[in-house]
């Protein structure tokens, strides 16, 4: 199958030179005697590929490894002059934007000009009180209430370049969406008006300010606010996607989002810029592990968001990372501190997916599996491998990132393990499957004194001392089974600590059995398996089935194969499609993605019974599945109508109402889309259905009285 995919990849890779859809590529670095040649060179055949896939007009990829810098342009910045791209495009950064500002706002705190806890208009007086206090931190970390776009007809699409007073004059009026502190709400406006405070602090306008403390130190000539009236060199052309065409991309200033989306930059400056925060050159260390921490809400639950930055544990790997959206461009950043490893990614086209390249790419260069989750067969025991899985990746991380265990003392540390054993248990599950779920998922958050982290912390360090650095980093690589299964076989050593530190008997007993399915289904083949359209799903089909037959648990590829499927289908390659994710279904009965996955195929060919069963069986098997939330509806709901499958809609927008009948936000967001095509009256409907959910919903209120307004016209 290997040689079989690489022929086809190739053959695909010269029909995409030949015919102009990737242009000469354009190195930053080269790469003949690098340490990561090889890597880089199958990266390259993978973008090849995956670009043409994916349509996306140009790129420009880049990392850092230690001392070692690459970078690349793929494809073009231009398309109708054929301009080929390269590693120094200039690209917008969206929302990458808001790490820049976070570090902005945190020099200002460190140089004694900003307090965290002081209410904004202690900076920026003109902006109105609102009901209750909001601080910069809070702000900081999503949590100030600040409302996200409320009708981004509107507010998506401006068109004149707006000053700083203009941009929060936008929002400045709107409620807030909650009491700060209680909730997580992804804000761009939020970042807007930190923009504003770094202005009243330090008296500089914000764009003089991150030149002068954050860009010119670092070197990076290429990043500026974005205008578009000034010549900028090698500005990238912003492509999008309309019924699966490539168009141009719609006018916008971005001026308005000034400190949340609004500079323009290359993946070579982000690169810089990585190798400047990781160096620590622009925040004091104090400062800067405070930003790469995960807020929380008040009820004691992590948000995964730090300051200005994502914050999430990766199989073990500390990293932080921010993605950008933004008409003409998404881009992505990430780093591993710990690891001096950071990748940078902007592509000129809207819709582009950029999680596939950002792993890829990390895979190939760590040398990892980090893409795979891990499927196990019994319903009790796959929430316990999940717990496994929180206790690994947080507790590796966290250990990696600060160098010591988190628990306050012995006393504390036997607390955490006494949660641990009493939750994460197949007998309480069966027992009392909710409670003892509801405790398994608040394990890692400040709710349970974050028993799990505390555990895994406790288990690196454990580990460390007895086996040595080196060992414990290639946990990374060999997971957590042997994370766990090693950490249980030291601890049986110990005479000293009376059992409070080990895990139970029954426990480490389902671990030695995990691990020895684990050794026989995760040879090296199926590790280094990377699945895409060109794969031979027969030959698939076969190996996997063979490979799995008997295991308790074994590798989860429901994503890849729910990915592949898609992409068949849309290609109208309808029997592929649904061989593809029948195989998903056979692999992973218990999963919510394979479920729906193939549901939406079914809507998609127009069988709303077989989609309706479906949905509803992914639902009752985890109703807080991101596979079946609002997002993943919304989002095929938007790929049906670009589709042009407007009946298809509808059926989907039927079963979502039934599975959603008392969610306010979801009717006026379906409201929204019958409004995209057109159906006043359905969008009538849905708003109304809203407002007798939610009376005071302010928005469906809004949207409702112009459509009726428009009517009588």
């Amino acid at each position: 199958m290997m040689k079989k995919q690489l022929r086809y990849i190739f053959v695909l890779f010269l029909l995409f030179i030949c015919f102009g859809l990737c242009s000469p590529i354009h190195s930053y670095a080269q790469t003949e005697t690098s340490p990561y040649s090889e890597a880089i060179e199958a990266f390259e055949k993978f973008v090849a590929v995956q670009m043409y896939l994916d349509k996306i007009p140009g790129l420009s990829v880049g990392f850092m490894k230690d001392d070692f810098i690459w970078a690349k342009g793929f494809g073009y910045s231009d398309l109708e002059n054929r301009v080929p791209a390269k590693a120094e495009n200039s690209y917008r950064m969206a929302s990458i934007t808001k790490t820049i500002t976070a570090i902005a706002v945190l020099q200002l705190v460190e140089a004694g000009k900003i307090d965290l806890d002081a209410e904004v208009q202690t900076y920026v007086p003109y902006f109105p009180k609102k009901k209750w206090p909001v601080t910069v931190r809070l702000l900081l970390g999503h949590l100030g209430g600040i409302s996200h776009y409320r009708n981004y007809d509107v507010e998506g699409h401006v068109k004149v370049h707006k000053n700083t007073k203009e941009a929060l004059a936008i929002f400045q009026d709107f409620d807030l969406v909650a009491e700060p502190g209680t909730r997580y709400h992804y804000s761009s406006y939020g970042y807007n008006l930190l923009g504003a405070v770094i202005e009243g602090a330090s008296g500089r306008s914000y764009g003089e300010y991150i030149n002068e403390h954050i860009l010119e130190p670092l070197g990076m000539e290429n990043t500026r606010l974005d205008d578009p009236v000034d010549l900028i060199p090698n500005r990238v052309s912003g492509y999008r996607l309309i019924n699966g065409e490539i168009k141009n991309s719609e006018y916008v200033d971005v001026s308005s989002r000034f400190a949340a989306g609004g500079t323009r930059s290359t993946v070579v400056d982000l690169l810089k810029y990585s190798k400047g925060i990781m160096e620590g050159r622009l925040l004091k260390k104090e400062i800067w592990r405070q930003m790469f921490t995960s807020m929380a809400t008040r009820k004691g639950f992590l948000t995964g968001y730090g300051m200005g930055w994502r914050v999430w544990p990766w199989k073990g790997h500390f990293q932080v990372y921010h993605s950008g959206s933004q008409p003409e461009t998404r881009t992505y950043t990430l780093l591993f501190p710990t690891e001096n490893f950071a990748i940078a990614i902007a592509s000129n086209l809207e819709s582009m997916d950029r999680s596939p390249y950002v792993r890829r790419l990390s895979e190939l260069i760590l040398d990892e599996d980090l893409d795979s989750t891990t499927y196990v067969q019994d319903k009790e025991e796959q929430v316990v491998h999940q717990a496994c899985f929180q206790v690994f990746s947080y507790g590796l991380s966290r250990f990696d990132w600060l160098g010591h265990p988190i628990a306050k003392g012995e006393e504390d540390l036997a607390q955490a393990f006494s949660y641990f054993n009493k939750y994460v248990d197949k007998e309480a599950l069966k027992n009392n499957f909710k409670h003892t779920k509801k405790n398994i998922d608040g394990g890692i958050h400040p709710v349970s004194h974050q028993a799990f982290t505390k555990v895994g912390t406790h288990m690196a360090f454990a580990l460390s001392e007895a086996l040595g650095k080196e060992k414990l980093n290639n946990y990374h690589k060999t997971g957590l089974l042997s994370f766990f299964s090693d950490y249980i076989k030291l601890s049986e050593k110990w005479p000293f600590d009376g059992g409070k530190f080990r895990f139970k008997k029954s426990f480490a007993r389902l671990i030695s059995d995990w691990e020895k399915d684990w050794s026989r289904v995760y040879t090296e083949d199926i590790r280094r398996l990377f699945i895409t359209v060109e794969t031979d799903f027969d030959e698939l089909d076969l190996k996997l089935k063979q490979a799995f037959s008997g295991a308790a648990l074994y590798p989860d590829f429901s994503n890849d194969l729910a990915r592949t499927g898609h992409y068949s289908l849309e290609q109208n390659e309808i029997e592929k499609s649904f061989k593809i994710l029948h195989l998903n279904v056979e692999l992973y009965p218990n999963s919510p993605v394979s479920h729906t996955s193939l549901a939406a195929a079914y809507i998609w060919t127009g069988n709303t019974k077989e989609a309706r069963r479906l949905y509803k069986k992914a639902f009752a098997m985890n109703p807080k599945h991101s596979s079946v939330s609002l997002s993943a509806f919304f989002s095929l709901g938007r790929r049906l109508m670009n589709a042009k499958k407007i009946k298809e809609f509808f059926s989907l927008a039927e079963i979502a109402a039934e599975l959603y009948p008392k969610n306010a936000r979801f009717h006026k967001g379906i409201a929204d889309l019958y409004l995209q095509i057109g159906q006043k009256e359905k969008a009538i409907e849905f708003y109304k259905k809203a407002l007798k959910i939610n009376p005071k919903y302010k928005e469906a209120k809004e949207r409702l009285e112009k459509v009726l307004r428009e009517k009588q016209r």
